[in-house]
């Protein structure tokens, strides 16, 4: 089972990963704000779980199924920054509980918040078309 952190990684990875799906270690710690070492530690067990393919000389690369689960990390995301769109929810304070609960809600929730954007979006643009759907939607 993968903890939130691992998530966290996993997320970035996706993020930074080029179009061989390579990761630079340096990369991923200045994003995380960590050291080095504790990349390649994270690296490493993620590995052994099969997301990542660590080599020599500090390549990494995602696997089929670590970049499957980044894109799906990257989408909980933005399903819960669209979430706070709506109900006008975007300062730093909110943006943290974001980052926090991402990686911690079941992929039913996020599917239930998604819906419920999209119901929210379509209400707010037929009642508001122009004047208000552009700024908040």
């Amino acid at each position: 089972m993968l903890s939130s952190v691992m998530k966290q990684y996993l997320k970035h990875m996706y993020l930074l990963a080029d179009p061989i799906d390579q990761v630079v270690p340096s990369q991923l710690a200045n994003v995380l704000s960590v050291n080095p070492a504790t990349v390649s530690r994270m690296v490493r067990k993620l590995s052994n779980q099969g997301w990542v393919k660590f080599e020599q000389y500090g390549r990494v690369y995602l696997t089929h199924e670590g970049k499957q689960l980044g894109k799906t990390l990257v989408k909980h995301n933005e399903v819960l920054e669209q979430f706070l769109k709506i109900i006008r929810g975007k300062d730093d304070y909110l943006l943290n509980e974001i980052n926090d609960l991402e990686f911690n809600i079941s992929p039913y929730l996020i599917k239930k918040i998604e819906v419920l954007t999209q119901y929210l979006r379509a209400l707010l643009l037929d009642r508001f078309p122009v004047s208000l759907g552009d700024n908040v939607l």
